[in-house]
């Protein structure tokens, strides 16, 4: 699907009220044209009608319509210089960027490599192993399945005495 007809729908979306589904489509058209700043704007400017900062900073960060709340609320969810770089997935040049956001990437990325090397994960791939916490609902299962069977032990005595007699 092109990208004329893609921003036919998101407008089509918008109009019904149907802003999930319109973000929904513009980050669908993004995984294809990560370098695209018209729909990155867009994007944002959804994530600013919608009340979300952090996601509108995020989208807009590379545009000349973000507002500096967005940029901080953006940098206050993601600390790490090296996850906001992740999150931009950006990877075209910044001639094609205003000046203003050029600087704005360069400075991230300055801010980055002084921050020292990128954290990387070195869990492992299993989940964690679950401790056993109190005895107490073992034992109870336990005397309960106790129980049953010595009543149902008393019941089947008192069934063979009856067939016996």
């Amino acid at each position: 699907m092109a990208k004329a007809d893609v921003l036919a729908r998101v407008r089509a979306d918008l109009a019904a009220g149907h802003t999930h589904l319109a973000v929904q489509r513009l980050r669908t058209l993004l995984a294809v044209l990560p370098d695209d700043i018209d729909i990155r704007a867009l994007l944002s400017s959804i994530y600013r009608q919608t009340g979300n900062p952090v996601e509108a900073g995020r989208w807009g960060f590379l545009t000349d319509e973000v507002r500096d709340a967005e940029l901080t609320a953006f940098a206050k969810a993601n600390p790490d210089p090296w996850q906001r770089l992740r999150l931009l997935h950006f990877q075209g040049d910044t001639v094609h960027l205003s000046a203003t956001a050029a600087q704005r990437l360069v400075q991230l990325a300055d801010e980055a490599e002084r921050s020292g090397k990128p954290t990387q994960w070195a869990g492992s791939y299993r989940a964690p192993t679950k401790k056993r916490g109190v005895v107490v609902p073992c034992l109870f299962t336990f005397v309960v399945i106790g129980v049953a069977l010595v009543l149902a032990g008393i019941g089947a005595i008192k069934v063979i005495g009856w067939v016996a007699d």
